[in-house]
């Protein structure tokens, strides 16, 4: 249940999204049932707030960690969002404290989070009863990806042996 409400809203936030890059109007519902009242707002999105609110951005944080990390992207023209960057760290151990090179006796490993995405997919055909070209109709199926949005310190794994 809390997968389809999930999906719910982030299609409902697809839609927005897409609407608010065309400059269109979004209708948005609101009351009960019985009385909807339906109401055009212009939905304007400033990607500048977010920097204000956390106060630096990624890639200097990717920088200044002992773990550092670069992002590389990740198109799928039938996914929503197309566009998804991974992280992937620039060194096996960390960085030193000391600032002398890589300390061995710690690794650096990638951060994973599961994100929602949206796959479009082609519904299948139906033959059209006049002949003509049915035109594509497409659906979309929700799924989950791991993606990497940072790395960190970890000790190494030792397995003794007997």
């Amino acid at each position: 249940m809390l997968l389809v409400l999930r999906a719910l809203l982030l299609l409902g936030l697809a839609s927005l999204l897409h609407a608010s890059r065309k400059g269109q109007a979004v209708s948005v519902k609101l009351g009960n049932e019985k009385g909807l009242k339906v109401q055009r707002v212009k939905l304007a999105l400033n990607p500048s707030v977010l920097l204000g609110v956390t106060g630096m951005s990624a890639s200097s944080i990717a920088n200044r960690s002992l773990s550092p990390w670069t992002y590389r992207d990740s198109y799928v023209a039938s996914r929503f969002p197309s566009r998804i960057y991974h992280a992937q760290c620039l060194t096996s151990g960390c960085l030193s404290l000391e600032g002398g090179g890589e300390d061995a006796a710690l690794e650096a490993k990638p951060i994973y989070y599961q994100a929602l995405v949206l796959h479009r997919v082609q519904r299948q055909r139906c033959s059209n009863k006049r002949g003509r070209k049915a035109r594509k109709k497409y659906q979309f199926r929700l799924g989950t990806e791991m993606i990497a949005v940072g790395c960190t310190c970890v000790r190494s794994t030792v397995i003794l042996q007997q």
